[in-house]
């Protein structure tokens, strides 16, 4: 990784809304059955062929960093970077949705004969797996990928904080995907972590975005090296491609 951004999309109109973004998902995903092996004469779980069919690492000129509320909006994003010739990975349009294995495993590994209820132990452990294995894939996924893009929403970032010299984020996955961008770039960062307590309490992490290039979508397309054209500022703009 050599470049961050973080990203504001409130003008993400300039961009055309008829194009599609090419999803290019890996191999059918194992949803039916979970790979098995032996190993010392016991039967676990292949976590190589699980990552391989559920969370292969992708190389690609753009990683999307996105909360699942802004998808269309990064999927927007990705399909025009696409449209220029651009190799883009969006989780949710290339992997398997980590929650549908969660419950694959836990249906034939965690659960009662009666599939009436989970076993609070196994269920942790399952958990732990999976999200191991996604952790790991976006972290192979972020090296290989030449740009990281932050999409700054009130989705993402909490709209308190922006005022101040704070971000804070109330996804984990958010937190751990700038943690590892920050810690590919120069000067790695220290990020902290803040409980926020409520009923059932969400965790709040802080979002270390100091080094990360601060602009909006016109912006980051010009830095990109696309050049504006003539009908820049007019809804669903165009943009000719021109590199520097």
């Amino acid at each position: 990784m050599i470049h961050a951004f973080n990203v504001d999309i409130s003008d993400i109109s300039v961009l055309p809304d008829n194009l599609k973004f090419d999803k290019k998902r890996i191999s059918k995903f194992l949803q039916e059955k979970i790979p098995e092996k032996e190993q010392n004469g016991k039967k676990v779980l292949d976590g190589k062929k699980l990552e391989d069919s559920w969370f292969r690492p992708i190389k690609a000129d753009f990683f999307i960093s996105h909360k699942h509320e802004d998808e269309e909006q990064a999927k927007q994003l990705g399909a025009y970077l696409q449209s220029k010739g651009k190799s883009v990975f969006i989780d949710s349009g290339i992997w398997g949705d980590i929650k549908t294995l969660q419950e694959t495993i836990d249906k034939d590994y965690c659960s009662n004969k009666e599939k009436t209820f989970y076993y609070y132990g196994l269920r942790n452990k399952s958990t732990s797996y999976t999200h191991m294995l996604l952790a790991n894939a976006l972290l192979k996924t972020i090296v290989n990928c030449e740009t990281f893009v932050f999409l700054n929403t009130p989705n993402s970032i909490k709209a308190e904080n922006i005022i101040t010299d704070i971000s804070e984020t109330n996804s984990p996955w958010l937190y751990f995907e700038i943690n590892v961008a920050n810690a590919l770039l120069p000067e790695k960062a220290i990020i902290e972590s803040h409980a926020n307590f409520s009923y059932m309490p969400e965790m709040t992490f802080e979002a270390d975005l100091k080094k990360f290039e601060k602009v909006n979508v016109e912006d980051f397309l010009v830095q990109c090296g696309f050049e504006k054209t003539e009908d820049w500022n007019c809804e669903n703009a165009c943009f000719e491609e021109k590199f520097r």
